[in-house]
This record gives structure tokens, C-alpha cells and sequence, in this order.
């Protein structure tokens, strides 16, 4: 069997070759796999890149320290700006992630990365006995102890709303202020801040900011300077900017950057 035949076939397979199948593959910048679901669980982690994943209303970003676990039959779509190495793990329907019965972005740690590369260069139907199988069976009781991540963005469902959250999603240096974000949807600020805090859980001021500093995590997994992501994001310099990220992260632009290069999860 050919190359391009046996990636064809591992596409439309039905049931997995194994309890645990690990699918590799660089994803190109603006990347997009339109929204679908799948017969198994699925665990989506960039060894570099970060994953714009949409589930069920909700918008995660999940850079190399992170992954998401979508659960079987959980309909997604992922996107990638820059580009990704991807590592997409199908586990059987069978495996119970502790909690896992919804959708949750897990703290990858440097041991489940390297286990996560080890077992992406297997062979699709490899031994059930021996050193293979000890390994994947090693990985799925890593998944287990992985801590949860909440940060998220949750996505309107409202036209108008999808609208104005597109618009900042594309644009996130737009600074312009709820009253004339209103305007733009022939509303009143008021009337903007009662829906947007009904259909997402937070208010509107609260969400910028966090797709700000999701985009900023976005941005920084890049060669971009810190200085040029800062004013992409709309920041008046860049100590206003680095002030932004320590307060959400515990930790600067630049010693994040430096913590991506050195492969370190702490």
C-alpha cells in the first residue's frame, strides 16, 4: 500500500488500529479543519505553533505547554495562524479520562511531551506486547494526573454578537470603547453590556482583555518582537503591555518567550 493510500484509509477509518493511534502532521499558517467529530476521544497538542480550537461555543487557545482533550463525538474546528507540528492523539472510546466527559485544555508536562514524540513515531499497528504497548500505557496513565486549565473564550451565538466578536477577534489593536462598539451594532451600550454578559458569562471589557492576552500567548510563540505584538495588540507601549501579561500570567512577555525556548511546562 502506498504512502498517500494508507493516510487516506487512516482518515476514514471507523475503529481505531489501536487503543491509542498518534496522527503527525505540520499544519500550514491559516490553517483551518472545518468542524466535525469523531467516533473516538482526541487529544490535540502542537509541539510548536498554537491551536485556535472552537467546541461548542467556547474558543481555546492552546499553545505547546498545553493541550485539549475533546471527548468522543464532541464537534470542533481548529485553525492555526502561524502553523503547527501537530500531534493528534485518537484514544479509544473505551478510555475514561478522569472529569473528562466535556471538553478541557490539560497542562502538558515535559514527561508527557517526550511520551507524546516517542509514541508518534510507532508503526499504526504496533506490538501489543512489549516495549510499544508499555508506553502508550504509560501515556494514558500520565493523561490522567495532567492539571486542568480554564482559561478560555467563550463565542456568542447571537448574529450580532458573532459579528463584533469576529471583527475584534480579526482586529484585537482595536481600541474603540463599548459605547462605540454599541453604535457598530445599532444598539446601546447598556443594552450591549446586558446581552454580551448573558451570552458569555462575562462582560464585554473582561473579554477583550482575555482575547487580548490570548492572543498575546498566540503572538509570542512567534518570531515576532515583544515590542511589535504589543502594539498589534493595540497597547500604547510596551510597558503597558508587559503590565497586562504579569498580571494574568505571573510572568513577563520576555520570560515567558524564554521558558517556550527552553521547553520548559512549569
Amino acid at each position: 500500500m502506498s504512502e498517500s493510500a494508507q493516510v487516506l484509509s487512516l482518515l476514514d477509518m471507523t475503529v481505531l488500529p489501536r487503543e491509542v493511534f498518534v496522527r503527525q502532521q505540520e499544519i500550514p499558517a491559516r490553517h483551518c479543519f472545518p468542524a466535525h467529530s469523531h467516533n473516538w476521544h482526541q487529544l490535540l497538542y502542537a509541539i510548536s505553533g498554537v491551536l485556535v480550537v472552537t467546541v461548542e461555543g467556547e474558543r481555546y487557545f492552546v499553545p505547546p505547554e498545553q493541550a485539549i482533550w475533546l471527548p468522543m463525538g464532541c464537534e470542533h474546528s481548529v485553525y492555526s495562524e502561524y502553523g503547527a507540528d501537530l500531534k493528534s492523539l485518537y484514544i479509544d472510546a473505551a478510555f475514561a479520562l478522569p472529569g473528562g466527559a466535556q471538553s478541557c485544555v490539560l497542562q502538558v508536562t515535559p514527561m508527557v511531551r517526550e511520551l507524546i514524540r516517542e509514541a508518534a513515531g510507532f508503526a499504526v499497528e504496533y506490538p501489543l506486547q512489549g516495549y510499544e504497548q508499555d508506553l502508550i500505557q504509560l501515556l494514558l496513565q500520565a493523561l490522567c494526573r495532567l492539571e486542568r486549565e480554564p482559561v478560555h473564550l467563550p463565542w456568542p451565538t447571537e448574529p450580532d454578537l458573532v459579528q463584533l466578536c469576529n471583527h475584534l477577534f480579526e482586529h484585537p489593536d482595536d481600541t474603540a470603547s463599548t459605547a462605540v462598539l454599541a453604535e457598530r451594532v445599532a444598539t446601546s451600550q447598556r443594552t450591549l453590556d446586558r446581552k454580551f454578559r448573558k451570552a458569555t458569562g462575562m462582560s464585554l471589557k473582561h473579554w477583550r482583555l482575555q482575547l487580548r492576552m490570548l492572543k498575546a500567548i498566540e503572538l509570542l510563540n512567534t518570531n515576532k518582537s515583544v515590542t511589535s505584538i504589543a502594539l498589534e495588540l493595540g497597547y500604547g507601549s510596551l510597558s503597558a503591555f508587559t503590565f497586562m501579561f504579569r498580571e494574568r500570567m505571573g510572568i513577563s512577555p520576555a520570560q515567558y518567550r524564554k521558558r517556550q525556548e527552553s521547553g520548559s511546562s512549569d
